[in-house]
């Protein structure tokens, strides 16, 4: 049996790696310090292989010149070592070089690190404020259903009360006007059941108006005749004008029938 657990076991497949995240881009001040340093090296390394040789020819010349003592042996001996010597302080700026690299590259790397700090703080502030955007909207979502349930419970509590008392005002305007109704029923019943009483007919007199008077006409004013102003011209005796008046015309009252009692 253990062995045939053991032998289960051996068979499960491996749990697969989860992938790499992919690394984020450098910062270009970043990259600009490494590829000074990266430079930098390349040329102490060449310095640093020219002066080695340099050095080495310069101790074969000397060890020759020793030999040979000869003029031309020692200046060879005396120029390879110069050479030596040259290469020796280019290897030595290249390193002071190699330093000052380093040291921007150190400065660049803290300053990419505070930029990529304050980019990833932006960054992280922005979704912690998308996400307090998004429950706010949850939150007012919810608090506007709740505030909606209790203003519906409430005005339906107040509008049942306005019903209530609009109904008992009607109810009893229902109960009065059915009081009168059969008040004013009762009447009726009675009148309806009531025995008829004789009228008597009345007598109305007519009078007639009496006849107007025709007015006296007036008599005609004589007109005297006009004085004579010249002997030459003589005026003619005014016309004498009977005015006469027609006599009034009789106003006849007709006369109606009585009016019925």
């Amino acid at each position: 049996m253990a062995k045939a657990k053991k032998a289960a076991a051996k068979k499960r497949p491996a749990r697969k790696a989860a992938p790499k995240k992919a690394a984020a881009p450098a910062h270009p001040i970043l990259e600009k310090a490494e590829a000074a340093l990266t430079k930098v090296q390349a040329e102490l390394a060449e310095a640093t292989k020219k002066a080695d040789a340099a050095k080495k020819d310069a101790t074969t010349k000397a060890n020759a010149a020793k030999k040979a003592g000869t003029k031309a042996a020692q200046r060879s001996a005396e120029s390879a070592k110069k050479a030596a010597a040259k290469a020796a302080d280019q290897v030595k700026a290249k390193r002071e070089a190699l330093r000052h690299a380093k040291v921007g590259h150190a400065v660049a790397k803290v300053e990419a690190s505070v930029i990529e700090a304050e980019q990833k703080a932006v960054a992280t502030v922005k979704e912690f404020a998308d996400s307090l955007g998004k429950k706010a909207e949850a939150d007012l979502k919810k608090a506007v259903a709740a505030f909606e349930a209790r203003w519906k419970k409430s005005r339906a509590s107040a509008d049942s009360k306005k019903v209530k008392t609009k109904e008992k005002r009607e109810v009893a305007k229902a109960k009065a006007a059915a009081k009168k109704a059969a008040v004013k029923k009762k009447v009726i019943a009675k009148k309806a059941t009531a025995k008829p009483k004789k009228r008597v007919a009345k007598k109305r007199v007519v009078k007639a108006a009496a006849a107007a008077a025709p007015a006296p006409a007036k008599k005609a004013v004589k007109k005297a005749p006009a004085k004579k102003k010249a002997p030459a011209k003589k005026r003619a005796p005014a016309k004498k004008a009977a005015a006469k008046k027609a006599p009034a015309k009789k106003k006849t009252v007709s006369r109606g029938r009585p009016k019925k009692a």
